[in-house]
């Protein structure tokens, strides 16, 4: 009998640690995955950024382009108007 409870002792104080362990490689894993988290956080941030920043940069050389565009056409139209003058006045 006193071997049996030396066993359940044993087993019980084996179990105990073997919670302990699981207990301090939870802490671990729940710490590995806050820092994990924080990380890809600031990753996204810093994408969602420079996607702002590219989108912006976009909108401006498309706004650029058009006005150039626009620009262009009203010299073409200049000149064809200078020229229909010039064959008027000869």
């Amino acid at each position: 009998m006193y071997r049996t409870e030396g066993y359940i002792v044993q087993s019980v104080n084996h179990q105990m640690t073997y919670l302990k362990s699981l207990d301090s490689a939870f802490k671990i894993n729940t710490e590995a995955v806050e820092t994990l988290s924080e990380k890809v956080k600031d990753i996204t941030l810093v994408s969602n950024k420079w996607k702002d920043e590219t989108d912006i940069a976009i909108h401006r050389l498309n706004y650029t382009l058009y006005n150039h565009s626009s620009i262009f056409t009203y010299v073409r139209q200049l000149e064809f108007a200078i020229l229909d003058l010039r064959i008027l006045v000869n």
